[in-house]
């Protein structure tokens, strides 16, 4: 009996120890400081539920703060990119041929009316100031057996401005291709000769 007696009260004895070394465990109302109150500046913080933190200070969310996810507001909108306007330049309506100059190793085209057994043939005036006659000339494209004909050459007179500077060819063979060729002949200079440089040449034309 008196065993039984000792074993309850050291039984007893070891519950009250147990239950009296609860209150240090985490949690359970001890004073760890990693409970469930946190400190700031040694002082113990009851906090909200909800506390929310804004740069490192707790915050009441019923002050305007949310703890639920962040808002994405609209994309701002890209404005187009602005129209460019280009201009170009108008195009000159006077033809490259009237520069005003003879440009060497330059060859223009001639215009050919043709008729039965004569020609128009046109061309742009250069109004180069050297300038003292075109010559003009023609070539059968028929191909002849033997000596050819020699070339015969016709003065035109140069014109005035950046205009049309227009000859008359007879004695032509009717059914006959001819090509016309113009050459400009310049005024001799002191240190160089007279030259008569090609300046326009037709497509081969047949005669009516």
């Amino acid at each position: 009996m008196k065993r039984r007696l000792g074993a309850a009260l050291v039984l007893a004895s070891a519950l009250l120890a147990g239950v009296a070394g609860c209150g240090a465990l985490p949690g359970l109302g001890g004073s760890d400081p990693g409970g469930a109150g946190a400190k700031k500046d040694g002082k113990v913080l009851d906090l909200p539920q909800k506390t929310v933190y804004s740069k490192g200070d707790a915050v009441d969310p019923s002050a305007g703060m949310t703890t639920g996810a962040p808002a994405r507001g609209p994309i701002a909108s890209i404005s187009p990119l602005p129209k460019v306007s280009r201009s170009y330049p108008t195009p000159s309506l006077s033809p490259t041929e009237c520069t005003g100059v003879v440009r060497p190793g330059v060859v223009n085209g001639a215009s050919v009316l043709p008729g039965t057994t004569s020609a128009t043939v046109s061309w742009w005036n250069i109004g180069d100031p050297a300038l003292v006659e075109y010559q003009l000339t023609w070539m059968s494209q028929e191909l002849l057996i033997g000596p050819q004909p020699g070339w015969t050459w016709l003065a035109v007179a140069p014109g005035k401005g950046c205009t049309r500077v227009t000859a008359t060819v007879t004695g032509l063979v009717s059914q006959t291709p001819y090509v016309f060729v113009v050459h400009a002949l310049l005024r001799k200079y002191d240190s160089l000769p007279p030259t008569a440089p090609e300046i326009a040449r037709s497509a081969s034309v047949r005669m009516l």
